[in-house]
């Protein structure tokens, strides 16, 4: 293992001291957006859980709890697409109870199941109190603009954040609401404390849905024999993982008659959700250096303090949100192709002082 220098663990000790004053900076500027929005120990239902392995859309979950406990918030009902219930939800909103829809980059034609959620829970619930999470938005389809700018205009009380410059000026040129600018969710988690030591030189965490925007991995012109890599993406769940979801499986019919506004799947989902957050930690230590086309990739690496290299993905939401937000950290370089990911990463070992180690002394 290559001991720092004297000079380069006090860069880190800098780096690290960075890091949390742009944590502070971007939970600040959400509390900015939504305290005004979400009142102190108000009631809130909070819809789509992100029933799924996908350890991103669990950090935003996880963010969004921890927001909700600072203000003391109270959660009536929450429920993930395949469990919705109009009924149960108007049970729930009681008196003037607030709907918060799960923040993310589905907003659009990407992954038209939640679409299309979103837009059934607009014509359940007309003129109530909805607030959508920071979302990026992307449409490849003008009819399903046109789908949802007309569900927005005819819900009347529905304000929309976003979590980039470019999905900003989209919805205010298509949608007739109130359209704010806010970080996303996930950074409310805060700093995470992260092992120093690592397995391998790389670790590449690359994506394998349709959001991929090449096979990037292929155009490695190959891999230097100087460096140890690993591949993989997050989206396997892990066995504790998969006896949660057997437990919420198993237990609907009961749910239905001792909890039917899911207070008890609510605990259930979050531990599941943390489940899935150390998932993404442990795989993200195992680089000294991570290189990925995830957004959550970057911002659970700007969380543990991790250098990164990243690419965009194919709706160019990394790009977007480093853009908007998180430029000023230090330990992370974009690259605009494969080619530039392995040099980058180089530079960023370079940073505080660790140079690449040979294949033989992992």
């Amino acid at each position: 293992m290559t001991m720092l220098s004297k000079g380069s663990t006090t860069k880190t000790n800098h780096d690290t001291y960075a890091q949390r004053r742009l944590l502070e900076h971007l939970i600040a500027e959400t509390s900015k957006v939504l305290d005004p929005l979400i009142s102190a120990g108000s009631s809130v239902v909070l819809l789509d859980y992100p029933n799924n392995p996908n350890v991103g859309d669990s950090l935003i979950w996880l963010g969004e709890m921890a927001y909700l406990r600072s203000r003391g918030v109270k959660i009536d009902y929450v429920c993930d697409v395949n469990n919705y219930s109009k009924s149960m939800l108007k049970e729930a909103l009681g008196g003037d109870s607030t709907i918060l829809l799960q923040g993310g980059g589905n907003f659009g034609t990407l992954w038209p199941e939640v679409q299309q959620f979103r837009l059934q829970v607009l014509r359940d619930f007309p003129g109530a109190t909805v607030i959508q999470f920071p979302q990026s938005i992307h449409f490849d389809d003008a009819l399903a603009i046109e789908e949802t700018a007309q569900e927005i205009r005819s819900h009347g009380n529905y304000t929309l954040l976003v979590r980039d410059c470019p999905s900003f000026d989209f919805a205010l040129k298509h949608f007739q609401c109130k359209v704010i600018l806010c970080p996303d969710m996930a950074f409310s988690i805060g700093s995470i404390k992260a092992s120093p030591q690592s397995k391998f030189d790389r670790f590449i965490l690359s994506r394998t849905d349709h959001e991929k925007s090449t096979d990037w991995l292929k155009d490695f012109n190959g891999i230097r024999q100087c460096l140890t890599v690993e591949v993989k993406d997050w989206l396997q769940a892990s066995w504790p993982e998969r006896v949660v979801w057997r437990i919420e499986r198993h237990t609907k019919r009961l749910r239905n008659f001792v909890d039917p506004h899911n207070k008890g799947l609510l605990v259930l989902w979050n531990f599941q959700a943390k489940l899935r957050l150390n998932r993404g930690k442990l795989l993200l230590e195992r680089g000294r250096v991570v290189i990925s086309d995830r957004l959550h990739v970057h911002i659970l690496s700007i969380l543990m303090n991790k250098p990164h290299v990243l690419l965009d993905n194919v709706s160019r939401k990394v790009s977007s949100l480093h853009e908007a937000w998180t430029r000023p950290y230090q330990g992370v370089i974009f690259v605009q192709n494969p080619n530039e990911a392995l040099s980058a990463a180089d530079e960023l070992d370079s940073r505080v002082g660790r140079p690449v180690r040979e294949a033989s002394n992992p």
